[in-house]
Formats: C-alpha cells, sequence, structure tokens
C-alpha cells in the first residue's frame, strides 16, 4: 500500500487538486466553470494543500487516506463483533481485506475510497447499535458525508429512514423534538448543495458531470444495462458493472466476466440470505446490496468501487460456507492460502515499480 504514497498524481487525482486549486481562490470550479463533483475530496485535498512544497501535502493526504482505513478496519471488526461474529474469523475477515490487491492499489490514493471505506462502516457500526440520541446524530453525519463523498451513496437513505423508525417507537413523546432537530441538521446542506447543483445542471455549466448520464434518451434503461454489464457506457472504456465485480479478487487489470461474477455476487448473497434470523441481511446485507443497486441504476461498477464493500462481502462467503456446515478452520485456511497468494504478487509489483524508477 504504501508504494503508491511516493508515486505522482494521475486520473480523477489531478481533477479533484485542480478543484482544490479552485477552493483557496473562493469558488468551486474545474477549470472555468463550476463543478458539480461531490466535494469532499477535493476538500481534504485543499486542507493538506502545502503551496512551498506540495509533495509533502500529497504524501500527508496519502497517509491520512491510510489512517482512516485502518480505523474503518477498527470499525469492522467492532461490527462483526456485534453481530457476535468469532473473534478468529473477524480477524480474518479484517486481514483479508488489507491485503486484497484492490485495497492495495486504491486505498492509499488520493481517490475516494479510502474516505468511505471508514465513513460506510461507520455507518454500519452506529446504525447496528442500540438506540440513542448520540448513535442517532452519528449515524447522521456519516450519512451525510458518505453522499458528498459520492452521491450513489444517498441511497442509504432507506437505512435512515428505518432507523427514523425504530428510534420513533425508542424516545418518550417529549425527547421526539430531537428527531426533528437532528432531521433539520441532516437536511440543511443537503438542500444548500441541492439548489446549487439544480442550477449548475439545468444551466450545464459543469465541465465533468455525474449526473450527465441521467441527461440522454432512457436514461435509465441504458445506465441499468451498462450496469448489468449488458452494454459498455459510452463515458469509458471498457465494460463494467457486474462483469467488473470478478476484478475485485483476481489481480489482473481488465478482468470481465459476467459469468463468474454472477456466481460470486450470489455466492455471497446467498449468505446474508441463509442467516435471515440472525439478522446479518438487515444489519450488513440489506446495505451493501443497496449500494449495489445504487451503482447499477448509475450504470456503473468498477473494481474500486466494489472494494468499500469488501468485508460484508467476504462475511457473506463466510456465511455461505458455514451454512453448508463447513467448520470456520476451513474458511480460515482459505483466507491464510489466498492472502498468501496477494502477498507474493506484491511483492513481485513491488519489485517491478522500483525497477522502473531505480
Amino acid at each position: 500500500m504504501l508504494r503508491n504514497v511516493f508515486l505522482p498524481l494521475s486520473g480523477d487525482e489531478i481533477t479533484y487538486l485542480k478543484i482544490s486549486e479552485n477552493i483557496l481562490q473562493g469558488r468551486y470550479y474545474l477549470g472555468d466553470k463550476p463543478s458539480s463533483l461531490a466535494p469532499v475530496i477535493s476538500l481534504i485535498l485543499t486542507f493538506f494543500k502545502i503551496s512551498i512544497f506540495p509533495i509533502l501535502g500529497f504524501v500527508l493526504n496519502k497517509l491520512f487516506n491510510i489512517a482512516l482505513v485502518f480505523l474503518g478496519l477498527r470499525l469492522i471488526y467492532k461490527v462483526l463483533l456485534e453481530l457476535n461474529v468469532n473473534k478468529s474469523i473477524a480477524i480474518a475477515i479484517v486481514a483479508f481485506t488489507i491485503v486484497n490487491p484492490t485495497s492495495v492499489a486504491w486505498f492509499s490514493r488520493l481517490y475516494p475510497e479510502a474516505v468511505l471505506f471508514y465513513l460506510f462502516w461507520g455507518f454500519i457500526y452506529y446504525s447496528i447499535l442500540e438506540a440513542s440520541k448520540s448513535n442517532l446524530l452519528k449515524l447522521l453525519i456519516f450519512f451525510a458525508l458518505l453522499v458528498f463523498t459520492r452521491y450513489v451513496y444517498a441511497i442509504l437513505g432507506v437505512i435512515v429512514l428505518i432507523k427514523y423508525f425504530d428510534y420513533y417507537k425508542f424516545y418518550k413523546e417529549s425527547s421526539k423534538l430531537y428527531l426533528v432537530l437532528y432531521s433539520f441538521i441532516l437536511l440543511f446542506p443537503f438542500l444548500i448543495w441541492a439548489k446549487y447543483l439544480i442550477n449548475v445542471e439545468r444551466n450545464d455549466l459543469s465541465e465533468i458531470s455525474y449526473f450527465k448520464r441521467f441527461k440522454i434518451d432512457n436514461p435509465i434503461i441504458y445506465n441499468i444495462k451498462c450496469g448489468l454489464g449488458l452494454i459498455k457506457h459510452y463515458e469509458v472504456s471498457r465494460v463494467n458493472g457486474l462483469p467488473a465485480f470478478v476484478s475485485l479478487f483476481v489481480p489482473k487489470t481488465g478482468l470481465r466476466s459476467f459469468s463468474v461474477s454472477l456466481i460470486l455476487i450470489l455466492g455471497f448473497i446467498y449468505g446474508y440470505i441463509s442467516n435471515f434470523k440472525f439478522l446479518f441481511l438487515k444489519r450488513v446485507g440489506l446495505p451493501i446490496l443497496l449500494i449495489m443497486l445504487g451503482l447499477i441504476i448509475a450504470g456503473t461498477g468498477f473494481s474500486r468501487y466494489w472494494l468499500v464493500l469488501l468485508p460484508g462481502i467476504y462475511l457473506g462467503f463466510y456465511l455461505t460456507l458455514k451454512s453448508f456446515g463447513l467448520i470456520d478452520n476451513v474458511f480460515i485456511n482459505l483466507v491464510k492460502f489466498i492472502s498468501l497468494v496477494y502477498i507474493v504478487n506484491e511483492f513481485r509489483l513491488n519489485v517491478l515499480v522500483l525497477n522502473q524508477y531505480f
């Protein structure tokens, strides 16, 4: 993971950097046009910007992202313990997540994945805790930051509504004012940003727009076809969506397979369904399925987009194996073997990268 820390910025990292430079001038622009991209990553870049030594700022930002990932791993461990998952299995899932080649490739870059990873599992953690005013407020903060990092996470509003119903039953009549207060706190930044987005998008002012994909003919049908991997989206160079799911686990650039991906997806979903009575589906499986649905509707799904969900996917695989009567040691030994393959491959990649620069 550390090999990316000192590498130059590329791709969307440069886009976020350009926006951050304009933020310092008091405007949310990309080039000479207002931007409608989600603001969190550019704001973080702005915070770490060091004008006299830019590279140091980038390095500190990447180290910050790595720190967020480890905080996210801690949250995942706590989530698994809350769900009464065996400690050895919880540790295996956490370790398996960090050695995954997609984790190594993306978590230390200035992309949204590290931030989303921490925020998503923070959201999950506070969504499964017992009802309290403090937990509700933290849940809403994590939700707001998720949406302002990547818009597709707005679909988790379904979970927020479910939790509102739970909290409504929990609160006494005199305390329900807090629900109204927290609702206002949540809605206020969304309303301001929505007004800004509507103005930018209605007048086609943005140079790069996430919402451009919804301005074509029959956008929902077209995007769903792209999200399912039936056709290639016009904005990208290869088919993404469901066929890209397999590339989350296999360290091969550009790998696509609809059939293998579908088997893997059904494999982990079966684990949640088979353990429905233990509420795994409601507490972890449902948010994961909602995000997957959101990615399909948006017509996207790179391997890094699935990365945030990876620990929950591993949990689903474990539950599937368990439903077939396999003991925990089988899962742990399988994790050890695949992790060894991942680590050997990363050493190989490190040698290749070092040979390019030395």
